[in-house]
């Protein structure tokens, strides 16, 4: 399929999702962050929040039917079954909250058409009715040609979904009281965590079941996270855990070793290796973190994170970059 006529334009969304305190627990139990921000309403008003605070990966489960029309507008009615994430990028401007009424903007940054697929590069701008931009996430997509995607399609056509018509929703917005946010929150590193410290391992657990529940909460449906059938198509010994899933894992450990999920500034990662969960047997995912640079001018730091299942490292360059707290690190 040649690329859509438009590149650099940008596709917006026609209605707004609105973040619900219930979605926020779920997709938190999803990605096994147990933060109490996450889940309790009074931790949440302590810390001067007007709701639940969201997961940094939350973005991901604001895929509703909507987004996803918008995402095949922005990539010419691409089949989604053929696509697989190669790369994510994520900037938070400050963190998602029960209540906000998200919108989505999807720039078609480039598409390369290579031997045997396609490399889609995307910009999504998520913003806040009234409040500007929550986060902007730069996304690396492949997609399988030739033969090889078209049989994908084939299969996934009696498995997927079906991608029934949706009536069409006028937005509707009503105003809810801006409550200020308070000041970016300090993690537990301070200006005396010296680089070279080593966080604690976190060891997570992924079973067939997390696969499904994960692709239930976030409407991200592609069998090739569900279906031997589809895996087996693609070569893969086992369905593919979703990259966000991944991702989310690691945002959890992020989140246990700093303290706070709002006192993540930028967090990266390049998926170098799939995570396979094949049948009867769970998928561990060890991560690791390392203070690598200290601004104690910029009050930050940077922390580099290693991921490893089976032996094989499973991404590359992930880092993320935190406020630094005015206190020594306690754990």
């Amino acid at each position: 399929m040649p690329p859509p006529p438009m590149i650099g334009h940008s596709f917006r969304s026609r209605d707004h999702y609105e973040v619900g305190r219930e979605k926020i627990r779920e997709f938190a139990r999803a990605v096994q962050d147990f933060h109490p921000a996450h889940w309790d309403d009074a931790t949440a008003d302590t810390l001067g929040y007007p709701g639940l605070i969201a997961p940094v990966t939350f973005a991901s489960a604001t895929i509703s039917a909507g987004q996803r029309d918008l995402l095949r507008t922005a990539l010419g009615g691409y089949d989604p079954a053929r696509l697989v994430q190669v790369e994510q990028e994520i900037h938070c401007h400050r963190p998602v909250v029960a209540g906000d009424r998200l919108t989505h903007e999807v720039t078609v940054d480039s598409w390369r058409t290579l031997s045997g697929g396609d490399i889609i590069a995307l910009t999504t701008v998520i913003g806040a009715l009234g409040a500007g931009p929550v986060q902007t996430v730069h996304t690396t997509l492949t997609g399988h040609g030739g033969t090889e995607g078209q049989r994908v399609s084939d299969i996934a056509k009696n498995i997927a979904l079906q991608e029934l018509p949706i009536p069409q929703r006028e937005p509707f917005h009503t105003s809810r009281g801006n409550r200020p946010f308070p000041a970016r929150p300090a993690s537990k590193l301070s200006g005396k965590t010296p680089a070279g410290y080593r966080f604690p391992s976190r060891t997570f657990r992924l079973t067939r079941g997390e696969l499904v529940n994960y692709a239930g909460v976030c409407g991200d449906l592609n069998p090739i996270h569900w279906s031997d059938d589809i895996a087996r198509a693609t070569g893969s010994p086992g369905v593919v855990t979703h990259g966000m899933l991944t991702m989310g894992l690691g945002a959890a450990a992020l989140t246990s070793w700093v303290g706070h999920p709002a006192a993540i500034l930028d967090y990266s990662t390049v998926f170098t290796h799939p995570v396979h969960v094949v049948t009867g047997r769970a998928a561990e995912i060890e991560f690791t973190g390392t203070v690598t640079a200290v601004e104690l001018g910029a009050s930050r730091a940077t922390i580099a994170l290693a991921a490893h299942c089976d032996g094989r490292s499973i991404v590359g360059r992930a880092a993320a970059t935190v406020a630094l707290g005015d206190q020594p690190i306690v754990f």
